[in-house]
């Protein structure tokens, strides 16, 4: 009876993890990972090694056999315990192999009389690359650790126990627990995929004077309405406004006092020019002088003012640089007119 140690030319023995209350009917043969390691000699197991040990499958006509204690290597009766009809690689997963279990061989790994699998390689010398699987057998004394369990509903590594590990890790990354069931996923897909309602920072709405649940359309809203309010003006036009008020009350206030005679109609420029500049001031210029005080009282009662004596000397004198006499200025009116 072999215990798992045989080793024959170019054949190496590798014994796999076997665990659980049923044989499944797909089984891992060899994890990946480019390189392997064995309590009986590393090896390699890439891509090109799992196609050459497919191919070989492939090629042959009978199914390759499980048996026990790798009885078949040593020449004793050697029962089968199963039988390989397929192989597959995956490089995530590794090699695997579609498995008939015998009566018997399924009761022993049902009762876990035996609970490690043992495959039987052929190793290229020239490379150390695994190249054929020849057989493999139920034993108790494994090699390679970190294989997939097979004799557990999580090592039968099937569509269905795929799902049920991807929903595992959805579960995990939606925080739900590892056991959540698939409703309980889905609803909690569905609620992410709803549209999301945006909500600015707190702060952020206690300075808007916003709900604390405001949506981002609220926010937008309260903006907007601090950026053009009720009667708002453009600064341009606000400008303007202002100095047409200015103006006009310029205007207003010049008026008014000559209107009541505190100007006369010379120093307009000078009023209207004071009254803009310092508007005050000007009022109180105005406050602080008398009605009629720069103005004649004939001018203020809407009659012509009498003419200043000083005027007419000089408008006599002009007149006579002129040429022009007196009759001439009653005739024609005044120089320069």
């Amino acid at each position: 009876m072999g215990d798992g140690n045989v080793k024959l030319p170019g054949v190496l023995i590798i014994r796999n993890t076997l665990n659980g209350t049923g044989p499944p009917g797909r089984i891992q043969i060899l994890p990946p990972g480019g390189k392997v390691k064995s309590a009986h000699g590393d090896f390699v197991f890439d891509d090109k090694a799992a196609q050459e040990l497919v191919e070989k499958f492939n090629q042959r006509k009978n199914d390759l056999v499980i048996d026990y204690e790798h009885q078949t290597l040593t020449g004793a009766e050697a029962p089968a315990a199963g039988w390989i009809k397929a192989l597959s690689y995956d490089p995530v997963q590794g090699l695997w192999a579609d498995v008939d279990w015998t009566p018997r061989g399924a009761e022993y790994v049902k009762n876990k009389e035996y609970r490690y699998l043992s495959p039987v390689l052929r190793v290229r010398k020239s490379d150390n690359r695994a190249i054929e699987l020849h057989s493999a057998a139920l034993t108790n004394d494994p090699a390679i650790d970190g294989m997939v369990p097979i004799a557990n509903k999580a090592g039968n590594k099937n569509k269905e126990d795929d799902m049920n590990e991807f929903l595992k890790k959805l579960a995990k990354a939606l925080g739900l627990a590892d056991d959540a069931t698939e409703d309980a996923v889905l609803e909690k897909c569905t609620a992410l995929m709803k549209p999301v309602t945006v909500v600015a920072h707190k702060d952020v709405l206690t300075l808007l004077g916003a709900a604390d649940d405001a949506s981002l359309d609220d926010v937008k809203g309260k903006i907007m309405a601090l950026k053009n309010p009720a009667g708002f003006v453009k600064a341009e036009d606000y400008e303007a406004l202002k100095k047409q008020l200015a103006d006009k009350e310029t205007t207003d206030l010049v008026e008014l006092a000559l209107k009541d005679g505190k100007i006369t109609p010379a120093q307009k420029e000078w009023a209207m020019e004071y009254a803009r500049t310092a508007p005050e001031s000007f009022k109180q210029f105005v406050a602080m002088t008398a009605k009629g005080a720069a103005v004649p009282a004939g001018e203020l009662a809407g009659g012509k003012p009498e003419k200043p004596a000083a005027e007419d000397d000089m408008e006599l004198q002009v007149n006579k640089a002129l040429g022009l006499s007196a009759e001439d200025v009653k005739k024609y009116g005044k120089a320069g007119k």
